[in-house]
Order: structure tokens, then sequence, then C-alpha cells
């Protein structure tokens, strides 16, 4: 095989494979109760109202009302951006309606700002680990 062939086949494997590397699945909605997405409601808007506490979960609802479950993203994180308008980046998985987020960016009055990430939390437990 010559040079120019193995760069031909190289180049060639590069394309096919490079989406399945760089692609990362998105969805787009607000933070919402899973009681609430399931009855096709949006939560109350204070997100210390009792109601919200008391949900189990949070999911991100999509403007069509589908809604999609973020598996790796704690409670807490959630409950901060109830009903805000977030994006979820990261694997997404059709046959669970769910998503592994791989980062987390909420809307603000200048745009999108990433909030949570995986490598963020990595460093955090990181940086714990060294101070024990």
């Amino acid at each position: 095989m010559t040079a120019m062939s193995q760069f031909r086949w190289i180049l060639i494997l590069t394309l096919i494979l490079l989406p399945l590397v760089v692609q990362a699945d998105r969805i787009e909605g607000r933070f919402n109760g899973l009681g609430c997405a399931s009855k096709g409601k949006l939560c109350p808007i204070d997100k210390d109202d009792p109601h919200v506490l008391l949900e189990r979960d949070f999911v991100v609802q999509t403007a069509d009302g589908n809604y999609f479950y973020v598996t790796n993203i704690d409670w807490k994180t959630k409950l901060k951006y109830v009903l805000k308008l977030v994006r979820v980046e990261g694997r997404f998985s059709d046959r669970l309606s769910a998503i592994v987020a791989d980062e987390l960016w909420v809307k603000k009055v200048d745009g999108y700002h990433l909030e949570w990430s995986l490598e963020m939390v990595r460093e955090k437990h990181r940086k714990a680990r060294l101070e024990q």
C-alpha cells in the first residue's frame, strides 16, 4: 500500500467515525416536577412552594409537552433551576426518554450559561479527596 493510499483510508475512517465522537445530544426545555409534567402542567412558579419541594424528581419538559429524565444530576441542582429554560447536553436514550448529562446550561438575560458539568463535579470530588 502506498503512502497516499494509506492516507486515504485514514481520512475515510476519520470522516466516518468523527460524528460518533463529536456529536452530543441536546434537549431544551424547562425543569419541571415529574408529577406536574406527567399531568401536562407546570409546577407552581415559586421553587420554595411546598408542592415543588415534595416532587420526587424533576424532568426537562420541552415546548411540545414531552418530558425527559436527566439521570445523573442531583435533585437539589434540578430544584435550583426549576421552571428555568435549560439546555442539557449528553447521551440520549429514546427508549427510556432520558439523557445522561455532560453539561447543564441555564438561560439568563444574555444567553445560556454553563451551571453544571460532569467535569465540574469531578473537580469538586478531586479537591475534596485532596483536603482529607
